[in-house]
């Protein structure tokens, strides 16, 4: 599961408030067997495989830096220290999840000062080293963050010599950088737990600062965004008010009508899926808010039917395969991390 940790690294920012739990999070491992890593399908240096740097070309000059020039053994070293602990899956795929992200990030840290070329080096090795569809994927997403981090690095200059954003700003454009770099749905896995912590401090600051409001009604406006968290609201994107008003309706609606733990959590998951798959698949606003409020009105009549839960699940996935795009849906469907994913929603 998403690492508190990571989820509330800025928590210390308001120490007097305690943190908030959140339904979508643990601090235990993630279950299930354990991890294969791209560390276990590494080729290991021994004695008789030479060290990594000489096992990447070499056909330039041989000066630092210059292209064609095999990176310090350093490099090299640091860059599969840092992504040794992704996971594979059982199909051969990296699990982009928090640790994927950590060490997207840490292999940064160690290739951010290295030229082009060095750098494009060194995404052979990794695609090299790494058999099948998982040394592509590894290559591929490693060269996708590296430009996504120096487009950052640019759009913060850019911020901080004139722009003036507010942090609600800064963060939309950071993600439509992510999406622009990534495939949506690879950041959206990357990303989503960070992101709905950068959207609970801001709506938490938000609120705090608004001078507008009366004591009751702060600690009201802090505890419905507590809720949102809590409940994996904040996972999307939460600009658009009436969205977000209806997801919020929705728990009360579905626990008034007697509906099962189990159930509740099955149709949030459905719903906040759809909802993200309105950005990540690029749907039309519009046309999607359309189909959604259709969606919305008949799977409440089914909720409110005399039917079994497991009829009531099968005829709301069925609602979702007449209204929603095949890309809506496997966005819909893919949007999280695997281990956060409940195996109900099929």
């Amino acid at each position: 599961m998403i690492s508190p940790l990571l989820l509330l690294g800025g928590w210390m920012l308001w120490p007097d408030s305690p943190a908030p739990a959140t339904d979508w999070t643990s601090s235990g491992a993630v279950s299930g067997p354990p991890r294969e890593t791209i560390d276990s399908r590494l080729p290991p240096q021994t004695t008789t495989n030479p060290p990594l740097a000489n096992q990447l070309p070499a056909t330039g000059t041989g000066q630092p830096g210059q292209a064609g020039t095999a990176p310090p053994e350093i490099s090299l070293d640091r860059l599969q220290h840092a992504l040794a602990n992704i996971a594979v899956d059982e199909d051969g795929n990296l699990a982009l999840d928090e640790v994927a992200l950590a060490s997207l990030q840490q292999a940064f840290r160690a290739v951010q000062s290295l030229d082009t070329t060095t750098i494009d080096e060194l995404r052979l090795y990794v695609q090299a080293g790494l058999a099948g569809e998982a040394g592509t994927q590894a290559a591929r997403l490693l060269d996708d963050y590296i430009g996504y981090r120096n487009s950052l690095a640019e759009a913060k200059n850019a911020w901080a010599a004139g722009d003036d954003l507010s942090p609600r700003q800064q963060l939309e454009r950071t993600i439509a950088l992510r999406r622009e770099h990534m495939d949506p749905v690879t950041a959206s896995q990357l990303f989503a737990g960070e992101e709905a912590h950068q959207r609970y401090l801001i709506a938490m600051d938000d609120i705090r600062s608004d001078m507008q409001l009366s004591e009751p009604e702060r600690q009201d406006a802090l505890a419905r965004v507590r809720e949102d968290l809590r409940s994996g609201r904040l996972l999307v994107d939460t600009s658009d008010g009436q969205v977000t008003s209806r997801l919020r309706q929705q728990r009360e609606q579905w626990q008034q009508l007697g509906l099962t733990d189990d159930m509740r959590r099955h149709l949030a998951r459905q719903s906040l899926g759809l909802v993200a798959a309105r950005d990540l698949a690029g749907s039309d606003a519009e046309d999607w808010q359309s189909r959604y409020g259709q969606f919305e009105r008949e799977r409440d009549a089914i909720l409110r039917a005399g039917l079994a839960e497991a009829e009531k699940r099968r005829q709301a996935r069925a609602l979702e395969e007449r209204y929603f795009t095949p890309e809506e849906r496997e966005a819909a469907e893919n949007w999280l991390p695997r281990h956060l994913r409940t195996e109900s929603v099929r």
